[in-house]
Formats: structure tokens, C-alpha cells, sequence
């Protein structure tokens, strides 16, 4: 009895992980297609960007987001490198908390005006525009939502990749945008 339960249990555990892999979006003909008729977006807030310092080399680097009731949850890690650019949101999204990125320098410098040259934040403009749809119901289940609420993707920067959420934003730069941060930083591109 007991052994069987520890296998019902291992089994289970072992399902609910593979649910949980993050999902391609690339490979979903669908979600691609979508972008196909989607509306060009650009960044209309300045990002604030610098480069990493030398003690920060080598280190685990956390992108927080808003919980959207006044705290952060974790959305994706990553370590810091030489060949990275540290991107930051001007305003703090909790007390103590800012919203920040690493950005390949390479990327950095298709996307933004020019590259950073200190270990100061200084603020940049980005001048790349980007396609991005709504994430509907029709999409979550696309990506394998297992509460219709929320989808994780995979991204290149994190194994345990991304969630993203209903009523935010799928880019074709493979990421999710929040629908406050959207609103509140991103204008349509023409």
C-alpha cells in the first residue's frame, strides 16, 4: 500500500513537471501565424542601461517583475557575463525593487540608440520596433496553459523559462509583456 502510494505520488509529481516545460512558441505554426498580422509596437519609456560591473561577472542575475498587489515575483535568472548589457526600467516596480534585464551587447546595439560605455545607468531610447498580439484564451491553450490564466515559454536566457499571462502581450522576440507594462511603456509603431 505504501509503496504504491509513493508511486501514484513519483508519477504525479513527474506529470505535473512535464505540464510545467516551457513551450516553444516558434514551433507553433498558429502562435506564428499570428504574428503575421499583428501590430508593430516600439519602447516609448527610456531604458536605463549600463555595463556589469567586475564582481558581478559570473553571478546569478534575477529579473523581477510586479506581483501586481505592491510586491515582485521572480520571472526569469540569468548570469551576468562580460558581453552583456544590464537594462533597467527608470522607476522602481516595488520599494527597493527595479525591473531589470541582461541584453546581449549585440542585440543591445540592433535595438537602442547607441551602447553603454560605463557601469553608470544612463538612459537610451530604443529605436527597434517589435510585433506583439494579446494573449487570448485561444492562445494560452496554444501554449498549454494548464489554468487558462497563465503559459510558460521558452526562452534563451533561462531553462525554466518564461510565464506569460492572459491579456498581456506575446512578442515575436520570444517574450511576454505584462498588459500594465504595455500600457504603461510600449506605443503602437507605424
Amino acid at each position: 500500500m505504501f509503496k504504491k502510494a509513493i508511486l501514484t505520488f513519483g508519477l504525479s509529481l513527474l506529470f505535473g513537471l512535464a505540464q510545467a516545460a516551457p513551450v516553444v512558441m516558434q514551433d507553433i505554426p498558429e502562435i506564428m501565424q499570428r504574428f503575421d498580422n499583428a501590430d508593430n509596437y516600439r519602447k516609448s519609456s527610456p531604458t536605463l542601461g549600463r555595463l556589469p560591473n567586475a564582481s558581478e561577472i559570473g553571478q546569478e542575475f534575477i529579473t523581477w517583475v510586479s506581483d501586481g498587489e505592491g510586491g515582485v515575483t521572480k520571472e526569469t535568472t540569468n548570469t551576468v557575463t562580460d558581453s552583456v548589457v544590464i537594462a533597467r526600467m527608470p522607476e522602481p516596480i516595488a520599494e527597493g525593487y527595479y525591473n531589470e534585464w541582461l541584453v546581449p551587447k549585440v542585440k543591445w546595439l540592433k535595438t537602442y540608440e547607441n551602447k553603454p560605455l560605463t557601469n553608470k545607468f544612463q538612459s537610451y531610447k530604443r529605436t527597434a520596433t517589435f510585433k506583439a498580439f494579446l494573449i487570448d484564451d485561444e492562445v494560452l491553450r496554444l501554449l498549454g496553459s494548464t489554468d487558462g490564466e497563465t503559459a510558460v515559454i521558452h526562452v534563451s536566457w533561462d531553462p525554466n523559462g518564461m510565464t506569460v499571462y492572459k491579456d498581456g502581450y506575446l512578442a515575436n522576440y520570444e517574450y511576454g509583456i505584462a498588459s500594465e507594462e504595455m500600457k504603461k511603456n510600449y506605443e503602437k509603431a507605424e
